[in-house]
């Protein structure tokens, strides 16, 4: 699945929002070479957190943060969970974008050659 996920620190509250998107038209992707624009996109989800919450799970490691960020509605998968967590802790130390969009595509995971 073709994933998007924008990942925005609000600076006067002090919250952090995660807007999951992805493309659900499954004639669009499944050529391998697909290449998405933002209209193919439906969101899915959206979370926010406290910027307290995660400064003290960014303090801890990467592994509290993919905890922190995990919830029973919101529950990433692990190597797209690292890329959201990396994007956390830049928004958290000092990056002066408010936003960072982060795209996963989840056969990138996947072995390119199957053995029979």
């Amino acid at each position: 699945m073709l994933q998007r996920y924008d990942i925005t620190k609000d600076g006067q509250t002090d919250c952090l929002s995660i807007k999951e998107f992805a493309v659900l038209k499954t004639k669009l992707h499944k050529r391998h070479d697909y290449k998405p624009i933002a209209e193919d996109y439906s969101i899915i989800h959206e979370v926010s957190f406290g910027g307290d919450s995660m400064r003290t799970a960014i303090k801890e490691g990467q592994k509290a943060l993919i905890s922190e960020l995990r919830s029973g509605d919101f529950f990433p998968i692990y190597p797209c969970a690292e890329l959201i967590a990396k994007s956390v802790t830049t928004l958290f130390n000092g990056n002066s974008d408010p936003k960072i969009v982060v795209f996963f595509d989840d056969r990138s995971i996947l072995p390119s050659n199957f053995e029979k």
